[in-house]
């Protein structure tokens, strides 16, 4: 049978024209394709109240938290700085309580962008809200002006099984103003750009990896993309 991997939906909280699409949620379809494509059957996980969350991971084989919004930085104990985004505290509370309850159950999780900082955050890690104001170091451009499906700075993987799956010198695309500052304990940094963000994260058994760009939106043109989703398929 077919590992069943819940993708975490994200919901259109902007005013729309039709009933329908009024706080809808949402998975990105070149995520559920790149997972359709390494075998695995693929389910949307729309955010739900926490006591829902045990249930919910019954079925599932593993979980690829998706991007989003900024994390509320109450999670984290901050107050929010002026340079915050648009957060959503519902999906918020969803998501920590959905990483935590999958680590203890020892499900597999896949972060992308927003989806590798809640899963820090929910381990107990920090965030800078926004790397221009707080991060230190001369930066590359983390919020590229190139369409989204186009890589834009490189990668430094260090032995890890992220490197196995995408190389030493991954090409990638970059859309965050967020980024992991202190790792969660169990948590290594495996990847950084050359300024230093930290652009992936891995457990000691790679059942948690998180990586900071957008490898849904790169797998179709670069193969080791996909392998990136395979691999976390075949872990399962």
């Amino acid at each position: 049978m077919s590992k069943v991997i819940g993708i975490t939906a994200d919901v259109l909280l902007d005013p729309m024209p039709r009933i329908n699409q009024q706080h809808a949620d949402f998975v990105p379809r070149p995520a559920v394709d790149a997972v359709v494509t390494t075998g695995a059957l693929p389910v949307a996980l729309p955010h739900l109240p926490s006591d829902q969350v045990s249930s919910l991971l019954n079925p599932l084989d593993g979980i690829i938290l998706t991007g989003g919004p900024d994390v509320d930085p109450t999670f984290m104990d901050q107050e929010p700085l002026p340079a915050l985004g648009v957060t959503n505290r519902d999906r918020d509370l969803f998501e920590i309580a959905l990483v935590q309850q999958a680590v203890a159950r020892h499900i597999p999780l896949l972060g992308i962008c927003r989806g590798a900082h809640i899963i820090n955050v929910a381990l107990g890690g920090t965030l800078y809200q926004d790397l221009v104001t707080q991060y230190p170091a001369k930066q590359l451009k983390h919020q590229q002006a190139a369409p989204g499906d186009q890589p834009t700075h490189h990668v430094t993987v260090t032995a890890s099984a992220l490197q196995v799956a995408v190389g030493r010198h991954p090409f990638v695309n970059s859309r965050h103003h967020q980024a992991v500052n202190l790792p969660a304990a169990g948590l290594s940094v495996v990847a950084r750009a050359d300024d230093g963000v930290i652009e992936g994260l891995e457990n000691a058994d790679a059942s948690v990896q998180a990586v900071q760009w957008h490898p849904e939106n790169l797998w179709q043109h670069h193969p080791e993309e996909l392998d990136l989703f395979q691999s976390f398929t075949d872990r399962l």
